[in-house]
């Protein structure tokens, strides 16, 4: 199964209970575009988004994520060759949106392509 992965595009992961993925786990899938991980219990974004060549979807959305960092999606400086997001799904977590620096998302197409806010306690 390991030399399939190397294959996958998309990757849905919704609705397992996942509270961590370990850092180099996405290296195992290197043309991955698209990750799901929703509705999970992550309390951080998974560590290798930003090294992670062809991403350009993640739905990271009703998790316990509080924080974004401004190198988590995105490679710092501009000499890296990085894939443009098109979606950042983020909503339904308590990240204080109104904390998150803009250079944050700054790999991403369109910035409506950004999903935050609408976090309720449960």
């Amino acid at each position: 199964m390991s030399h399939l992965s190397y294959f996958f595009r998309r990757l849905g992961l919704s609705y397992n209970e996942i509270s961590s993925v370990e850092n180099g786990t996405l290296a195992n899938v290197p043309h991955l575009r698209e990750l799901h991980l929703d509705n999970n219990a992550l309390t951080t974004v998974p560590a290798g988004l930003s090294d992670h060549k062809y991403i350009q979807v993640v739905y990271l959305h009703t998790n316990k994520i509080s924080a974004v960092g401004t190198g988590d999606f995105c490679p710092p400086g501009l000499n890296h060759k990085k894939a443009m997001y098109s979606g950042i799904s983020l909503f339904g977590n308590p990240v204080p949106y109104w904390e998150v620096q803009p250079i944050t998302f700054r790999c991403v197409f369109d910035r409506s392509a950004i999903q935050l806010g609408n976090y309720r306690k449960k």
